[in-house]
C-alpha cells in the first residue's frame, strides 16, 4: 500500500501470482473436426476445468484487492499516521462493506501481507477488538492502538526506576483510556 499523489494505492505482488492460461494446443486439439470423439470430449471438459480454475483465481484475487482496500479505508489513518492510530475492526465489518461472508474474509486475509510505510503486516493485523475510553466521547481504540500506547509509555520513561502496572494505568486514563490495570 503506498501513497500517491494524496490517494492509497494498493498493488499486487504479481512475482508470486503465476500466469495461468490455456495451452493453444488444446485449444485446437477441442476445434479440431477429425479428432476422436473420446478424446474431443476428454480435451473440452479438461479445457472447461482450466477456463473454469483460471475465473476462481481471477475471483478470488479480486475479491482479495476488495477486501484490501476496505481495509485501508476503514485504517486510513494507521496508514497515515502508524500503529498507535489503527482503530477496532472486525471481520463482520470488512465483509458487510464487501458483501462477503465473514469466513470468506478470514479465509482471503489468513498467511497475507501488506506492506505499509510502517513496515510488513498481515493482513489479519489490522483487526482488531476495541478498548471503550473514558469520557463522554466513550471513543474506542484498538487492543494494537493500546499496546502501542503502552510501548510509548515505556519508552518515554526516563527515570531509572521501572512503571508500575497502575502508574501506566493511571497515565492511559489520563489520554481518556480506561484499561484494568493487568
Amino acid at each position: 500500500v503506498r501513497m500517491k499523489e494524496g490517494e492509497f494505492v494498493i498493488i499486487l505482488n504479481d512475482e508470486e501470482i503465476p500466469v495461468l492460461g490455456i495451452n493453444p494446443f488444446f485449444k485446437e486439439m477441442e476445434k479440431k473436426k477429425d479428432s476422436e470423439k473420446e478424446v474431443k470430449q476428454y480435451v473440452k471438459q479438461n479445457v472447461r476445468d482450466a477456463r473454469w480454475f483460471i475465473r476462481s483465481i481471477h475471483q478470488r484475487n479480486r475479491t482479495l484487492l476488495k477486501i484490501t482496500r476496505t481495509v485501508v479505508e476503514f485504517q486510513r489513518n494507521f496508514f497515515m499516521k502508524g500503529p498507535k492510530f489503527l482503530v477496532p475492526l472486525t471481520l463482520k465489518d470488512i465483509a458487510d462493506e464487501v458483501d462477503v461472508h465473514e469466513t470468506t474474509v478470514s479465509r482471503i486475509s489468513n498467511s497475507k501481507y501488506v506492506e505499509t510505510d510502517w513496515g510488513i503486516f498481515e493482513l489479519k493485523y489490522f483487526f482488531s477488538n476495541s478498548i471503550s475510553g473514558a469520557g463522554s466521547g466513550g471513543s474506542r481504540y484498538s487492543k494494537t492502538g493500546v499496546k502501542e500506547m503502552v510501548r510509548e509509555i515505556i519508552e518515554e520513561n526516563t527515570s531509572k526506576k521501572r512503571l508500575s502496572d497502575q502508574k501506566i494505568a493511571d497515565i492511559l486514563e489520563k489520554k481518556g483510556v480506561k484499561i484494568a490495570r493487568r
